[in-house]
C-alpha cells in the first residue's frame, strides 16, 4: 500500500498542556508521528502561526446553515421553537443544501470533527459529498402512541447503518427533548444505545419554562403542544432534569446538550459519571438571556465539559474557534489551554469514546493578531486571532475564506 507523507514548519505547536515552538509536524497516512525541532527541508512552511488540534462542535444542527441570520431569540422560548418547525416545514428540500454549505463552513474555521442532530431529508451521502467527519445522531420526537412505533423503529435502521469507508464517523440517536420525546420512547433509545455501544444526546434544563412543564405540566410548553395538536395528559409533573440524568447515564456514552438550569445536586451526578459530558453552546445560551452557566462549576467538581456552536437558527455563524474567543473573553482569568481541551479533546471523547485517536492528524491553523505578542496559555484566543487554514486527514489543507486570509 502506498503510503502518504507530509511534513508543516510552524511557530507554535500547541496540544493540551504541551506548547513547542519553532518545530516540524512530521505526518504519515492521516496519523501525527514526530515533532522535530527546527525547519526540516521537506517541510511545507505554514508561516508565523500556531498549529493546534482540529477543533470540535460537539453539538450543532447543520440543517439550519442555509439561514443568513438568526431567527430572533427575544421573548418567549416557545415562540422561537415555533419560529424553527415553520422553517422546517418551509424548506423541506434544503437539507442536503445546507449540510454542504454547514460542513464546508465549520472546516474553514477549522473544525474537524462534528456531533450533528439529523431530523428529516438527509441521507449518508449528504455527509459523503462533504468532509463531514464525526456523528450524526438521528433526532426522535414523539409523545402519542401512534409516534412510538415509528420512532423506536427509525432508531433501529439508522443504528444498522454504516459509514462507508470510515471507521471512526458514527452514527447516534437524539431523543429531542423532555417536552418532545414520551418517556417509553427515550428508555427504547436508551436501551438502544447500551445494546450498540452509540452515543446519545439530548437537549436538557434548557429553559425555565421546560423546568416549569416537568414540575407541574403547566406553562408556555404546555400551550405550544396544545396548539401542535400533541399535548398528552399523564406525561409530564412531579418530574425535574435530575429524572432524565439517571435514565441518560445508563448509556455507554451520553452528551446532555445545554444544560443551563441544572443545579448543584445535578453537576455532582454527572462528575460521577465518566461517560457523560455537558456541551455548552456559549453564543446561543448568550443569545437566549440566560444567567450565567454552571459549566465551571462542574469542571471544578471532575466532570467534562464540551463546546457546540447550536446552529445558526440562534447563532449567526459555525464557528467553533469563536466560540472559544466568546469563552475567552467571558472567562479572562482562564487559561487558554483550558478552553483549547474544551473545543478539542473533551468533545472529542464524548462523541468517539474510545475510539478517539490523539494522534489523528487533523489542525487547525491559527494566525496572532497583527502587533500582538503569542502565548498560547494567556492570548491563544485573543479577539484579534483567525483560523487561517484547517488541516484535515493530514495531507488536505484547506484555506479559509480568502477574505480573511492576506
Amino acid at each position: 500500500m502506498t503510503q502518504t507523507y507530509q511534513s508543516y514548519h510552524v511557530d507554535w505547536f500547541v496540544n493540551g498542556d504541551v506548547i513547542q515552538q519553532n518545530v516540524t509536524v512530521h505526518i504519515a497516512d492521516g496519523r501525527l508521528m514526530e515533532i522535530e525541532s527546527g525547519r526540516s527541508a521537506a517541510a511545507i512552511s505554514l508561516g508565523p502561526v500556531a498549529l493546534i488540534p482540529g477543533l470540535v462542535n460537539a453539538h450543532t444542527h447543520l440543517e439550519f446553515s442555509l439561514l443568513d441570520r438568526p431567527i430572533p431569540t427575544a421573548g418567549r422560548f416557545t415562540n422561537w421553537i415555533r419560529s424553527v418547525v415553520a422553517h422546517r416545514r418551509e424548506h423541506p428540500t434544503s437539507v442536503p443544501d445546507a449540510i454542504h454549505r454547514g460542513v464546508r463552513e465549520s472546516v474553514q474555521s477549522g473544525t474537524t470533527l462534528i456531533g450533528d442532530i439529523a431530523t428529516v431529508g438527509w441521507s449518508v451521502t449528504d455527509y459523503m459529498e462533504s468532509q463531514f467527519a464525526g456523528v450524526v445522531f438521528q433526532e426522535l420526537l414523539g409523545l402519542g402512541d401512534e409516534r412510538m412505533s415509528a420512532q423506536s423503529g427509525l432508531a433501529q435502521s439508522i443504528i444498522a447503518k454504516e459509514w462507508p469507508e470510515s471507521d471512526t464517523n458514527l452514527f447516534g440517536l437524539s431523543p429531542h427533548a423532555p417536552y418532545s420525546v414520551r418517556p417509553d420512547l427515550l428508555q427504547c433509545a436508551v436501551e438502544i444505545a447500551k445494546t450498540s455501544g452509540t452515543p446519545l444526546a439530548m437537549h436538557l434544563a434548557e429553559t425555565p419554562a421546560e423546568l416549569e412543564l416537568l414540575a407541574d405540566g403547566t406553562g408556555e410548553f404546555r400551550e405550544m403542544l396544545t396548539d401542535f395538536g400533541i399535548w398528552r395528559d399523564g406525561l409530564f409533573g412531579g418530574k425535574t432534569p435530575a429524572d432524565y440524568l439517571a435514565i441518560l447515564a445508563e448509556c455507554p456514552r451520553s452528551l446532555v446538550v445545554h444544560g443551563n438550569y441544572l443545579t448543584e445536586d445535578d453537576l455532582q451526578f454527572l462528575a460521577r459519571q465518566p461517560q457523560m459530558t455537558l456541551v455548552y453552546c456559549p453564543r446561543t445560551h448568550a443569545a437566549f438571556g440566560h444567567p450565567p452557566h454552571p459549566w465551571r462549576r462542574l469542571v471544578e467538581l471532575g466532570g467534562s465539559v464540551a463546546i457546540g456552536t447550536d446552529s445558526r437558527a440562534s447563532n449567526p455563524d459555525l464557528s467553533l474557534f469563536a466560540e472559544l474567543q466568546f469563552l475567552a473573553k467571558q472567562h479572562s482569568d482562564l487559561s487558554h489551554l483550558e478552553i483549547l481541551k474544551l473545543g478539542t479533546i473533551n468533545g472529542r471523547r464524548a462523541l468517539l469514546g474510545e475510539i478517539a485517536d490523539q494522534n489523528h492528524a487533523d489542525f487547525c491553523v491559527v494566525r496572532w493578531e497583527k502587533g500582538l505578542t503569542p502565548d498560547p496559555a494567556r492570548n491563544l484566543f485573543a479577539a484579534g486571532n483567525r483560523v487561517i487554514g484547517t488541516i484535515v486527514n493530514g495531507a488536505d489543507l484547506v484555506s479559509a475564506d480568502p477574505t480573511t486570509t492576506d
